[in-house]
């Protein structure tokens, strides 16, 4: 089953719809471009991300980009803004701290998972093929652990693809439009973010 059948089945039945041609950044350019440059070390900060490293967002960010690659005719987790939407939310006051540390953990369990792994002597996550990240995720996905992370992080592409604008996912609806979903009205202005509220 291919992804847009995939997420049709789960949300509903819509239509057809293509988009430009999309090109895939690598990893460490959509942290980048996801996460201010002052945030990206978050050595000393007040925080709820003070621990995570410019090393950890780059392993999500390769996780995601596996998950929810880009196609030519489909937005991927670069085009909707995954990191961005995840980094929001982690950041956010109002996020339950135990929801930080998880996607933390997992992140450090995963580089640990794959340090066991012969594969390429100090490579990282980032630097695999294609063909070896699906082989360490697959192994990962085994360990009870590792399948929780994978769920939450695939959860959390899900809600950048689907959710308001606003909230930092699915910029200008590219989701939407993909889907050939019409969104309610009226759009919450960024004033009337659920935790404003």
């Amino acid at each position: 089953m291919d992804r847009r059948a995939f997420i049709l089945r789960s949300s509903g039945t819509f239509a057809a719809v293509s988009v430009p041609t999309l090109t895939p950044l690598s990893a460490a350019a959509v942290v980048k471009s996801a996460i201010p440059a002052a945030q990206t070390a978050l050595t000393v900060s007040t925080s709820p991300l003070k621990n995570y490293t410019e090393a950890d967002w780059v392993t999500i960010a390769s996780v995601q980009n596996h998950l929810f690659p880009s196609e030519s005719d489909v937005p991927g987790s670069v085009e909707i803004n995954a990191l961005t939407y995840l980094y929001d939310y982690l950041n956010n006051p109002a996020t339950d701290p135990n929801d930080v540390d998880f996607i933390l953990s997992g992140t450090h369990l995963l580089q640990i998972f794959f340090k066991q792994k012969d594969i390429n002597d100090g490579a990282t996550f980032n630097d695999l093929s294609i063909e070896q990240r699906e082989l360490i995720l697959r192994e990962f996905e085994k360990e009870p652990a590792g399948r929780r992370w994978l769920v939450n992080i695939l959860n959390y592409l899900l809600e950048a693809l689907l959710t308001d604008p606003v909230y930092g996912g699915n910029p200008k609806g590219i989701g939407w439009k993909w889907l050939e979903h019409r969104a309610g009205d009226p759009h919450p202005p960024a004033n009337k973010r659920y935790w404003l509220l």
